[in-house]
């Protein structure tokens, strides 16, 4: 309850910088909004040191430039309602959206309650590309739409699709229980995530020439499966010294690692599927490999975006989000409860309810609002 409060409060302190606007105060542009989902991404980021092995200088290096929160949970342990709860303000239990099977996600969440939309109608430039909702790989035609209905086409001012560039497309457990046979053919411009990273980054650098300010959305796709990215990513993980997470290599312990869930949480953990294909295949160094690698590739495009963010002339008036939907449990169980961290940057500090690490960036200032288990805070903007 307090996780979920505290989400709601962090978002509505970020929308009300769209409609807001002290009327004592001289005219200024209102704050662009750099909104960046990561999917499937849990705390095996260097600055938690939840797992020493991984290795994210950028996500490290956002954590350097703030507060770091390390107690933030998930509304949903699952792509597509959680991202509809965060991106709508309302919980999966309002909706009704509990699933990936309940898709599309406008099915539940009607055109003009997410946050986009909230900040078309209020004067922003609406952009995105990669995932923001749920499978919403771009396109915001009215054809899209219609074939798709992953966004409502005329709450964004520009949405263009997501192209695969791999040499050969990979099999959606590439990485995981089997390996992906041209990973040598791979360089960081085959991931899709590259030139969303890229899009983004030049859409940021076109906004100081806009009359209105923007509200970017960049959905970085890795580490979701599959777990498929260039060579050097998996080189900086030697499978010989690997470290197998607290519990994963006592086969027993793992056995008995769902015995006091209840059957809803086993039902969605789906223990019969990818964690029993990992154990049967003895592909556990494997898979925390390549869930590395693909880390370390989704690091490198949050690089990209700070590199941006930081060159942008108008970076003082620019807030960052940064949030990742759910991720994945120690031993391998994707769809199970995950704690995440949450970030914050420069001097605004808050916290979570999902499955986030929320990172805020912006040079407002800011005083206390509350303390629960992390410390929350607003803005005047």
């Amino acid at each position: 309850m307090r996780s979920f409060l505290a989400i709601s409060l962090i978002l509505s302190v970020l929308v009300s910088t769209a409609s807001a606007q002290d009327e004592t105060a001289p005219k200024k542009k209102k704050p662009h909004v750099l909104f960046i989902p990561v999917d499937d991404l849990n705390n095996w980021l260097g600055y938690t040191g939840v797992n020493p092995q991984s290795k994210t200088p950028n996500f490290d290096r956002l954590a350097k430039m703030g507060v770091a929160f390390t107690n933030a949970h998930a509304s949903s342990t699952i792509c597509n309602p959680s991202r509809a709860a965060v991106l709508s303000g309302t919980r999966p239990s309002t909706t009704g959206c509990y699933d990936n099977r309940d898709h599309p996600w406008t099915r539940f969440i009607g055109p003009g309650l997410g946050i986009n939309a909230h900040f078309k109608k209020n004067g922003y430039y609406v952009a995105a590309r990669g995932k923001t909702y749920h499978s919403s790989q771009g396109g915001n035609s009215k054809e899209d739409f219609e074939r798709k209905a992953t966004v409502y086409p005329n709450e964004w001012d520009k949405y263009p699709k997501v192209e695969n560039r791999y040499p050969s497309k990979p099999h959606y457990l590439d990485g995981f229980t089997q390996d992906y046979k041209h990973l040598k053919k791979l360089d960081d411009k085959s991931i899709p995530d590259y030139h969303t990273a890229e899009f983004c980054a030049k859409q940021l650098e076109k906004a100081v020439d806009r009359d209105e300010p923007i509200f970017l959305a960049c959905g970085i796709v890795k580490p979701h499966l599959p777990w498929v990215v260039p060579k050097k990513y998996y080189d900086m993980y030697p499978k010989d010294e690997i470290e197998l997470p607290g519990g994963f290599a006592d086969t027993k312990q793992r056995q008995r690692d769902l015995d006091d869930v209840p059957k809803p949480g086993i039902d969605l953990a789906h223990p019969d599927k990818e964690f029993k294909n990992v154990t049967k295949l003895n592909r556990e160094v494997d898979a925390i490999q390549a869930y590395l690698a693909s880390i370390a590739y989704a690091d490198m495009t949050i690089g990209m975006l700070i590199d941006a963010y930081e060159n942008f002339p108008e970076k003082d008036n620019t807030i960052v989000v940064l949030w990742s939907d759910h991720g994945y449990v120690n031993k391998c169980f994707k769809n199970m409860q995950c704690g995440k961290s949450v970030l914050i940057t420069d001097v605004v500090s808050t916290a979570s309810s999902g499955v986030l690490y929320f990172i805020l960036v912006t040079h407002a200032h800011a005083h206390p609002f509350s303390t629960c288990p992390c410390i929350y805070s607003t803005a005047t903007i």
